[in-house]
């Protein structure tokens, strides 16, 4: 966990690890020897030093102030994507709120032993993969307004054909690693919520918690591990709220007896 987030958090150090060394270099050239670090680490309430970015997709605007998101990605000038005026609520990206929402969910899910929780993670989690994809495609629109990427009404685009057939257009032909253990778990997730919070096919519901905490175990690499494929994929900045989710102990099923 600390070796990707310095590697590829969204921290904003300038500076460049190309290896294990580097990590552990910059570390102890700040007073952090790397094995007292790591056991630090090893409770998850710890925030990795210098390196851990807490800063979340959501702003409160207060007063009569008004906040905006731009960007200037694609044009020399600056392009609002967003506003509010205050008192009021900015989610500065919908692929991270989305994120945050399923971890939200998540947590109280294992503190209640919650199905319906586990509902609404798994929905925000995937959704969250598709906001991503589409984040990507509004900016790709934006640079490109001759070859536009529609998801719409009238053109309805499947979330595979935008993995499968946008990323490639976006990315001059890079595509996501199918073969890979969180691709494979991503598809599980989604047949769950397919099958258990979009789809219903029966009038009830029957789930044990063995069965629950498999499909939580799952969260780590299917939803945090894909979207951390994704980022990199794009060359992009991973934000580290998904890199501490992707590390994240096991969920385990502790039966007691009364």
């Amino acid at each position: 966990m600390i070796l990707k987030m310095t590697k590829y958090g969204n921290h904003g150090i300038r500076q460049r690890f190309d290896s294990d060394a580097d990590v552990k270099r910059f570390f102890r050239s700040r007073g952090c020897y790397w094995d007292d670090l790591v056991q630090k680490c090893r409770n998850p309430n710890e925030i990795v030093p210098i390196v851990e970015n807490l800063i979340g997709s959501t702003w409160v605007v207060g007063g009569s102030g008004r906040a905006a998101v731009v960007t200037d990605a694609a044009t020399d000038k600056e392009k609002e994507i967003t506003s509010v005026a205050g008192p009021g609520i900015l989610a500065t990206s919908t692929y991270l709120q989305l994120f945050e929402n399923a971890v939200d969910h998540f947590s109280r899910c294992v503190e209640r032993a919650s199905f319906a929780d586990f509902q609404s993670c798994v929905s925000s989690g995937i959704a969250s993969i598709d906001a991503y994809i589409v984040h990507h495609a509004w900016l790709y629109n934006t640079a490109h307004p001759t070859q536009q990427l529609v998801d719409s009404k009238a053109k309805k685009v499947s979330q595979d054909d935008k993995i499968d057939n946008w990323i490639p257009q976006m990315l001059k032909g890079k595509r996501l690693d199918k073969s890979s253990l969180n691709w494979q778990n991503f598809k599980k997730l989604r047949t769950v919520r397919d099958d258990l919070a979009i789809h219903l096919k029966k009038p009830a519901i029957g789930v044990s918690y063995q069965q629950l905490e498999e499909w939580l175990n799952l969260f780590r690499s299917g939803i945090a591990g894909l979207l951390i494929d994704l980022h990199l994929l794009f060359d992009e900045r991973v934000p580290c709220k998904i890199i501490r989710c992707a590390y994240s102990p096991d969920i385990k099923l502790v039966e007691t007896r009364g």
